[in-house]
């Protein structure tokens, strides 16, 4: 099977790796230059678009993810039409180990130094996230009043917001970075060395430590790709942020700031949740706030100890 773009662009011996809801992903060699490549053909309209800006602007400023090298519209065949995008295929398999989880913590850090004006990725700023945090936070209490299954903590404590840390002083200057949206298991590929990001399709500029709290977050849920073992969580957890510390140039995050984010990301896969209810395969979204709760109280987020 092969596929042809518009601009003449022609990938052959395509093979299927697992699939996506928003994109058809396929393997196979670039004929022209004999490349091995992965193609994403965009079946939801407009979901390509965050992720065709971030490569072209990563593989231009020497980012750690996948390089672009082509994109356009299927020229024929069942996809006719569709946007797609080309890039290198790169080796590596989802983090296991402690030090893999540190390298994708590296990673996460280096992107703070790739410059995101220009890149045409949508921005979102210090107090328009603050304000959608708040506002998922009120949707998330709204829920667990008019809920009997609510959470223990939540019945006979303070409600979310008051078990939340509060917002580090250090965060209205903390820098805008370009931020990847979703660094689990399932888009880091590890190699032994530094590793590559891969599936940006949430790509955006936000400030920095969204991907953090993000990554160590879905550590502790045990989230993965299909197959993948969730096991000592916590330890990978930590890693990622050792990780991420070691590659930050100065100091970020202390212990505040460690929490803060971890709370963050906690509220938003909640949220997520309690949006896409009742959809087939979404998780329950109280498990995702016990999960919150129980890093809240955990001694080495409390007081920023490493592993």
């Amino acid at each position: 099977m092969n596929l042809k773009l518009d601009d003449g662009t022609t990938v052959t011996g395509l093979t299927r790796p697992a699939q996506g809801m928003r994109h058809r992903v396929l393997f196979g060699v670039e004929e022209a230059s004999g490349r091995e490549v992965a193609v994403k053909i965009e079946l939801l309209p407009g979901a390509l678009g965050p992720e065709r800006l971030a490569l072209e602007w990563l593989s231009a400023n020497d980012g750690p993810a996948p390089r672009w090298r082509a994109a356009g519209t299927v020229a024929e065949g069942e996809h006719r039409g569709a946007a797609c995008l080309v890039s290198d295929r790169v080796p590596g398999e989802a983090p296991r180990s402690a030090d893999a989880w540190e390298r994708l913590g590296r990673a996460l850090a280096r992107l703070a130094r790739v410059p995101w004006e220009g890149s045409g990725l949508d921005v979102q700023g210090h107090r328009e996230f603050l304000a959608v945090h708040e506002r998922r936070v009120a949707d998330l209490e709204g829920a667990l009043d008019g809920d009997d299954l609510g959470s223990a903590a939540g019945r006979d404590g303070p409600g979310l917001a008051g078990r939340l840390p509060p917002v580090p002083p250090r965060f209205a200057g903390s820098p805008l970075v370009l931020t990847h949206g979703d660094p689990g298991p399932g888009n880091f590929l590890d190699h032994g060395e530094v590793g590559t990001l891969i599936d940006w399709e949430d790509a955006m500029v936000a400030p920095r430590g969204l991907d953090l709290g993000r990554a160590a977050f879905i550590a502790l849920l045990g989230a993965g790709p299909e197959g993948y073992v969730a096991e000592d969580r916590a330890a990978r957890a930590s890693a990622v942020v050792a990780g991420f510390r070691a590659e930050a140039d100065d100091g970020f995050p202390d212990a505040g700031e460690l929490v803060w984010w971890l709370g963050v990301a906690g509220v938003q896969f909640a949220h997520r949740r309690l949006e896409r209810a009742g959809e087939p395969d979404v998780l329950p979204w109280r498990e995702a706030i016990a999960v919150l709760d129980e890093a809240l109280a955990a001694a080495w987020f409390r007081d920023g100890r490493q592993r």
